[in-house]
């Protein structure tokens, strides 16, 4: 095992972002980067601090036919990590890639669900006929029933791989090298993505506005075209949807295998809260846009609730991260 492997190999053993290893060492990330991606090697002094930082000999990080880590004391110091195999790093992207699809399709058939939703809505209002609400929400509830089928055989296929969320792993030579190479070639089909997605959800709010004036001079019609104008929002929406979880779970399965973001070392080892709050706001979201809708017969502006919800989402996402923090 040559100087590179060994540094990358014993900085995730010990829990250590290139960033803080760069700042125990007094270099910048870019050198550690360097020296882990064997474009430089580190000068005798670097090579010593290395070794009181990991706790291993010299020898050990200067002879690469010294395969095993040679500690300076007589006590190992770490639980040894999972292996993570070239064979196995390559089934999990593979098997990743299939899941953001069927979780993409799943989320955008729980948004597109509400289309039928808002205009037999809003069908209701000018037919007097709270029965086409109560088929719109039926269809919804199809949707979503359709999009449980998708996520939890999604979820079970992912099962085996749950250990790279959960646990600190060691990634077998080569490994790190291949898996940033394909996030290095996968980043300009994920800008794309992200882009378009947004996109999509900013102009979805265009048809909205524009059928809402006319709504008012619709009379008996009002209540049918604000609906009609929710209901292609939504379809925007759940177009951007689709390609904004799709790219961010495939990115999401790079960072599991490079130990980054929210899959570093550091998240792995500290306790995580096991209530997720957002899912739970907007959970309570939905139960109050359907209960205010049905109480009132006001379809054409309980859309209301989901603006002002999407506004303060990322107030909760800050709570959530607080809690997870203090958790630790």
């Amino acid at each position: 095992m040559i100087l590179a492997d060994k540094i990358i190999a014993l900085r995730k053993k010990n829990g250590l972002s290139q960033e803080e290893l760069a700042e125990k060492m007094g270099v910048s990330r870019q050198s550690v980067s360097k020296w882990e991606g064997a474009q430089s090697v580190p000068d005798l002094n670097k090579i010593i601090a290395l070794s009181e930082i990991f706790g291993v000999t010299t020898d050990y990080l200067l002879k690469d036919e010294l395969g095993e880590p040679e500690y300076t004391s007589a006590e190992d110091s770490g639980t040894p990590l999972r292996q993570v195999s070239m064979e196995e790093a390559n089934a999990f992207l593979e098997a990743n890639n299939r899941y953001a699809f069927r979780i993409a399709l799943g989320t955008f058939l729980c948004v597109i669900g509400c289309i039928p939703m808002f205009i037999l809505g809003g069908l209701s209002e000018v037919a007097d006929n709270k029965f086409l609400g109560g088929i719109g929400v039926a269809v919804l509830i199809c949707f979503v029933a359709a999009a449980v089928g998708i996520f939890i055989p999604a979820s079970r296929s992912m099962e085996r791989y749950s250990y790279l969320e959960k646990e600190p792993i060691d990634t077998a030579y080569g490994v790190s090298g291949m898996v940033r190479e394909r996030q290095d070639q996968y980043k300009p089909s994920y800008s794309r993505s992200i882009t378009f997605g947004v996109i999509f959800c900013i102009i979805g709010v265009i048809p909205m506005i524009v059928m809402g004036i006319l709504s008012e001079q619709a009379g008996e019609a009002e209540g049918f075209i604000g609906g009609l104008g929710l209901a292609i929002m939504m379809g925007f929406v759940s177009v951007g949807v689709f390609f904004i979880v799709k790219a961010s779970m495939i990115m999401g399965g790079f960072a599991r295998l490079l130990e980054e973001d929210d899959y570093s070392r550091e998240k792995k080892l500290g306790r995580q809260t096991g209530i997720n709050l957002v899912m739970i706001y907007w959970m309570v979201l939905v139960a109050a846009f359907l209960a205010v809708s049905f109480i009132f017969d006001s379809w054409r502006w309980t859309w209301v609730i989901f603006a002002a919800g999407g506004v303060l989402t990322p107030m909760i996402a800050e709570i959530q991260k607080h809690i997870n923090k203090k958790d630790k």
